[in-house]
């Protein structure tokens, strides 16, 4: 007698434990995980970001001659002297990452030459050539159910392509170069602040390359002085007097 009351008690128990269990877990998924706090989804930000691996690989590039500034301290002289500027670059760039990362809008290419002084040049921003990388790879890029542009997980984002410098951005040499990725992640669907994503160097030749054309002063713009650049590289064979 007494087994089968203790036997009743253990079943009326277990039936009572299954029965706040399912209405525990029917009530958490009513009302969803706990938020997180503005800290922790500056944790999660910094986790994704860090997570993604971007790396890039020229494939080719061309390159054209124009003057630039040099300040010869000792002498107390400044003066213009010929230079090698990049014209073109074949990019391959890559993008992957193991966590899915939404961005509040596309990730932002930039490419930056040597010695980079956008100021010099008449420009804010350091950054070169055109088309717009950003913009190329958004176009391939998937979206999360709002709309976002998005890092997928595990699956390698890759594109080609030609860029080419443009008249109302800086002019830059042959040398180290560098890619910076910046973005806005997206964390519980909050925007989490512009950061930097990565910065990538990567070498553009300036040897063998031949007579150049050269462009006018007045149709280039070079950030920055070409003390380093002509220094190292001297100057370039034309493939025409310069005027």
């Amino acid at each position: 007698m007494i087994g089968k009351v203790a036997a009743q008690r253990l079943r009326i128990l277990t039936v009572s434990a299954l029965i706040v269990l399912a209405f525990g877990v029917a009530l958490w998924g009513k009302l969803g995980p706990r938020p997180l706090s503005p800290e922790e989804r500056e944790v999660a930000a910094q986790e994704l970001v860090s997570g993604i691996q971007v790396s890039t690989k020229v494939s080719g590039s061309s390159l054209v001659a124009t003057k630039a500034l040099v300040d010869f301290l000792t002498a107390d002289d400044v003066r213009l002297v010929l230079v090698r500027i990049v014209d073109g670059i074949d990019l391959e760039i890559r993008v992957e990452t193991d966590h899915a990362v939404a961005f509040s809008e596309p990730p932002r290419f930039c490419l930056i030459g040597p010695f980079s002084a956008p100021d010099d040049g008449g420009f804010s921003s350091p950054c070169w050539g055109a088309p717009e990388i950003g913009e190329l790879l958004a176009a391939q890029l998937p979206a999360d159910g709002a709309g976002h542009a998005m890092f997928p997980a595990g699956r390698v984002i890759m594109l080609s392509a030609t860029i080419r410098r443009v008249d109302r951005r800086c002019d830059y040499p042959a040398g180290r170069w560098a890619l910076q990725v910046e973005a806005n992640p997206l964390v519980d669907g909050t925007p989490m602040g512009v950061r930097q994503l990565a910065e990538i160097g990567f070498d553009v030749p300036y040897a063998g390359t031949g007579p150049l054309a050269f462009l006018p002063v007045s149709t280039t713009r070079y950030c920055g002085l070409a003390n380093v650049v002509y220094k190292v590289q001297g100057e370039p064979e034309l493939a025409s007097p310069s005027p």
